[in-house]
């Protein structure tokens, strides 16, 4: 979002652009003799620094690569890169959290994100950085998926929903844009979130057990129940288990799973089909994900397109985020079975589509200018509602699959989903395309 926020190209050298965004686009791919643009900008991102304005810039082999994807703008496809690797990581990491243990691929995919984002905050021009965002997206997909199951399995099942929109992306958003607004440029940016990230990979070494339900699931007796005596500890007085009492829990749970080997079963994206029931609900929570994704998406790579400041756009698009949130945990967790997580799907999804179709007629009747207000509120409450659908369909997802496939169900759906990340930040520039020709 900032590391390939746009500029406003005002003119090069002594000589000023008029016109719209494409009209300035032409007469500066036509300045030939231009040697410093004159830009207009909030936050320094790669496009400033490296100068990537319109489709003008120094021929690499990425544009070679660019060119058979017909795009000709290397920060959109610094995203679309990313995107990919993000579908990749999910692909890949799911199932090696299945097999060898959510902690220790979660803790292996932070490292590997620390010292990859510290090495992106140094690199001398946008292929380096194209490259290594690539690889920064693998590391983010593996977490989106191992991460999440981890958090969900570790949680008491009637408080998931809370708990997970208590302390979920949206505060992100308002610690991102102060981070953004101190630092004002992408590479002290990236090395300040990498302070977050660091003190992330401490606490999973340190303080997070494994999850006991891949213990229970791979027969680790004894380690399970160390595991759960650890997460007994924050329990009040009243609450708390004994000894023997987690141990018969343990033992009852590995009796359950009905295996009497010492390694378990290891499972693949086939098993999600071995069932119409399993089949039904992987297609429709893979959908799910992916209509959330393409409008999330859609809209936050192109908050620059809106009204307003870019910073106080992000803390706003948090702030509703949260609020929303906190609004559909609270009606969770006490309206219980009254109210459910089908109708507050539906009711959420429905709010969504009113102030698109809104958005779309305002556009439409080219009432844009006038309304630019009306717009921004819109495309940020939006924005602000998708937050708790992607909690809801993470959660349903691992509470309806089995233990010994939750994470690569998990992954399906999220590369399904990311295939809406991939396509949603396209959606502006192809209108933009279509809305010339």
């Amino acid at each position: 979002m900032y590391g390939v926020a746009q500029p406003k190209l005002l003119g090069c050298d002594d000589k000023i652009y008029n016109g719209t965004k494409h009209e300035v686009c032409q007469q500066y791919d036509n300045h030939e003799t231009c040697k410093s643009p004159v830009l207009s900008y909030e936050f320094k991102s790669t496009v400033v620094e490296f100068e990537e304005l319109c489709t003008r810039h120094n021929q690499t082999w990425i544009d070679s690569v660019m060119s058979v994807l017909r795009l000709h703008n290397k920060p959109t496809f610094s995203t679309t890169t990313q995107m990919v690797g993000i579908i990749i990581g999910a692909a890949i990491f799911g199932q090696l959290a299945d097999s060898y243990g959510r902690k220790k691929v979660n803790l292996a995919l932070m490292i590997l994100m620390l010292f990859t984002s510290i090495g992106n905050s140094f690199v001398p021009s946008i292929d380096s950085y194209i490259i290594i965002r690539f690889f920064i997206g693998l590391w983010c997909g593996g977490l989106n998926v191992a991460g999440n199951i981890y958090v969900v399995e570790n949680l008491p099942a009637g408080h998931r929903l809370w708990m997970s929109t208590l302390v979920t992306w949206a505060p992100n958003f308002l610690v991102f844009a102060l981070f953004a607004w101190l630092t004002r440029e992408w590479r002290a940016l990236q090395r300040v979130c990498n302070i977050i990230t660091a003190c992330a990979a401490v606490i999973c070494a340190v303080l997070m057990p494994e999850s006991p339900k891949f213990l229970v699931q791979r027969r680790f007796r004894e380690e399970a129940i160390k595991s759960l005596e650890y997460i007994n500890k924050f329990k009040s007085k009243f609450n708390k288990a004994t000894h023997h009492e987690i141990s018969s829990i343990v033992d009852k749970a590995i009796e359950d799973t009905g295996s009497k080997s010492k390694k378990a079963k290891k499972y693949s994206f086939q098993h999600l089909y071995s069932s119409t029931t399993l089949a039904l609900r992987c297609l429709v929570l893979s959908f799910a994900m992916f209509s959330v994704a393409y409008i999330a998406y859609a809209l936050i790579f192109n908050l620059h397109f809106i009204a307003g400041s870019l910073y106080l756009n992000t803390v706003y698009s948090g702030l509703l985020r949260y609020a929303v949130g906190l609004s559909v945990a609270a009606l969770d967790h006490f309206g219980g079975k009254k109210i459910g997580r089908k109708p507050l799907h539906f009711s959420i999804m429905s709010l969504i589509c009113v102030c698109m179709v809104t958005t779309f007629l305002v556009f439409y009747l080219e009432m844009d200018e006038k309304f630019q207000s009306i717009i921004r509120i819109l495309t940020l409450i939006s924005f602000g509602l998708t937050g708790t659908l992607f909690l809801q369909i993470l959660i349903v997802t691992a509470e309806l699959f089995p233990t010994g496939i939750r994470n690569i169900a998990s992954a399906h759906v999220n590369i399904v989903g990311r295939f809406g990340n991939l396509f949603g930040p396209m959606v502006f520039s192809i209108v933009m395309i279509f809305h010339h020709i």
